[in-house]
């Protein structure tokens, strides 16, 4: 699994517990819970490169969505 991977996995968990909007500290808990080996400063790689625009709809994967300011939501 690359660190995306793990990003999502812990995203859609969060999602399926009734979150709707997940903090870093959030995701990189969660990826931790499930597993994950890379460090954070990769983590937070990841995310910042699967972060797309609200109005972007021609994303057709998971892509991460800024919701306000170190809040995100998964897209898809």
């Amino acid at each position: 699994m690359s660190a995306r991977d793990d990003l999502v996995t812990a995203a859609r968990s969060l999602r399926d517990q009734g979150m709707t909007a997940f903090s870093l500290a959030d995701l990189l808990a969660t990826a931790r819970r499930y597993g994950s080996t890379f460090p954070d400063p990769e983590l937070k790689k990841a995310l910042e490169a699967v972060i797309a625009s609200p109005d972007d709809a021609a994303q057709d994967h998971d892509v991460f969505v800024e919701v306000r300011k170190g809040w995100y939501r998964l897209r898809r």
